[in-house]
């Protein structure tokens, strides 16, 4: 049923903000100003949403026909061990503070939004369905420290969002505690993450599974791309990608 036929929404996410008080992570002005959606729609607007043809590794948007064989030249000078990739906007000043928010301040409420997201931009709805969703994980250390792992919550926002085709898994685990890729560059990203990540001994993934490994943003892909390497050592063959932003 459509949020927007739920006469009580309104009232309940009225009294959230008032009982934990938010501001929207784009304008700083008051959440649920619809009585539905955390971020304001105008703000939505102004985020530069995937539309059209994309590079078919990383999701970024690209001129020219739409077709699944087009790569942008930084996916091609990588040597990529996912099969495809797609993101939801382009990570511009609007973007990145939505993603702060999500990511250093805890704001998970911000994801409750994510059927309206997924409208925003045709096709990744699609092209979620049928998979396992497989969030990037924190070192245990960093996750005791933040409490929570971001990718976790934007992978059962997806879930939540597309139906009971999906399903998480968190089968992977990170086994160094890598410095912040933020300040790397390319090539120091590489470095930092290689055989960072192991899968977890107990899973119920099978071979034929469709993989969909989750993660906030796609900057150079060697976070996602040090999961793929670990997927495809244990023989799984379906491998593909789904962050929020590129940037």
């Amino acid at each position: 049923m459509n949020n927007k036929k739920r006469w009580w929404v309104p009232i309940l996410n009225r009294t959230l903000n008032f009982v934990f008080t938010s501001f929207c992570p784009i304008c700083e002005g008051k959440v649920f100003k619809d009585g539905y959606s955390y971020v304001c729609q105008e703000c939505l607007d102004t985020l530069a949403w995937v539309r059209g043809t994309s590079c078919k590794l990383c999701g970024i948007p690209m001129s020219g026909m739409d077709f699944s064989g087009l790569s942008c030249a930084s996916c091609r000078e990588e040597n990529l061990l996912f099969d495809r990739g797609k993101c939801l906007f382009v990570m511009e000043d609007q973007a990145k503070s939505l993603i702060h928010d999500i990511k250093y301040h805890g704001a998970r409420m911000i994801l409750r939004d994510m059927t309206s997201w997924l409208d925003r931009s045709p096709g990744f709805r699609e092209y979620l369905e049928g998979t396992v969703l497989i969030p990037v994980p924190l070192h245990r250390r960093r996750l005791g420290k933040r409490g929570f792992n971001q990718s976790e919550w934007i992978a059962h926002s997806f879930r939540k969002a597309v139906g009971p085709s999906v399903e998480v898994m968190d089968i992977l685990k990170r086994k160094k505690n890598t410095p912040t890729q933020t300040e790397l560059d390319r090539s120091e990203r590489k470095v930092n993450v290689k055989n960072a990540f192991a899968l977890k001994r107990r899973n119920r993934l099978r071979k034929e599974d469709r993989i969909m490994l989750i993660d906030d943003v796609f900057t150079t892909g060697a976070t996602l791309n040090a999961c793929a390497q670990v997927l495809r050592d244990h023989g799984f063959k379906r491998i593909n990608i789904a962050t929020l932003g590129h940037g």
